[in-house]
């Protein structure tokens, strides 16, 4: 892995926790980061293919934090947090916690607190199907904020997405599903 690499690996993993204050200056630092590159056009590399300069690395890197922190955000307006979750679903705190480390609630971590999408819950209830789906969810391949999100994207596979199909009663065709994504 190049410098260049390191560095934004390093400062993706500190965007994670960053206020929104350190958020613009880790996405400066990136940009600095990626206008630093010492980048050489490979003598062999024929002419019709292009080298990104530095300033394009920089910009793909940029957008893609953008992106991160648009979905992020949006993720984040549509959550509640654990006493908010206790209170819908008439338990204590504590139990929302044992649910959620036993992956028996969709949860993803923002800045150190825990979150939970609000879609989840219905009538004092989670919907039937999101344990069993959420379980299914390879959560050592990808990030929790990943794998909430899968539950609210299109699926050309199910024709629609899997929180529809759990609305409509489609338990197994979503927890298959969840089982492909992690290669299961």
């Amino acid at each position: 892995m190049s410098t260049l690499e390191q560095q934004v690996t390093a400062l993706a993993r500190r965007l994670q926790y960053a206020s929104e204050a350190d958020e613009l200056a880790i996405e400066a630092a990136v940009l600095a980061a990626a206008s630093d590159a010492q980048r050489t056009r490979p003598a062999n590399l024929p002419d019709y293919v292009r080298a990104q300069t530095p300033e394009q690395v920089a910009e793909v890197r940029a957008e893609t934090l953008r992106d991160w922190l648009a979905l992020r955000d949006a993720m984040l307006a549509a959550s509640l947090s654990t006493a908010e979750v206790a209170g819908r679903l008439g338990i204590s705190s504590a139990a929302v916690t044992k649910r959620r480390q036993a992956r028996r609630l969709v949860a993803f971590q923002l800045k150190g607190d825990w979150r939970y999408p609000a879609w989840q819950l219905r009538q004092g209830d989670v919907l039937a199907g999101v344990e069993q789906a959420w379980q299914a969810l390879p959560l050592t391949v990808h990030d929790a904020l990943s794998l909430a999100r899968w539950f609210t994207l299109e699926s050309r596979h199910l024709g629609g997405t899997p929180l529809a199909l759990l609305e409509a009663g489609e338990v197994d065709r979503v927890v298959d599903a969840a089982a492909y994504v992690g290669g299961s």
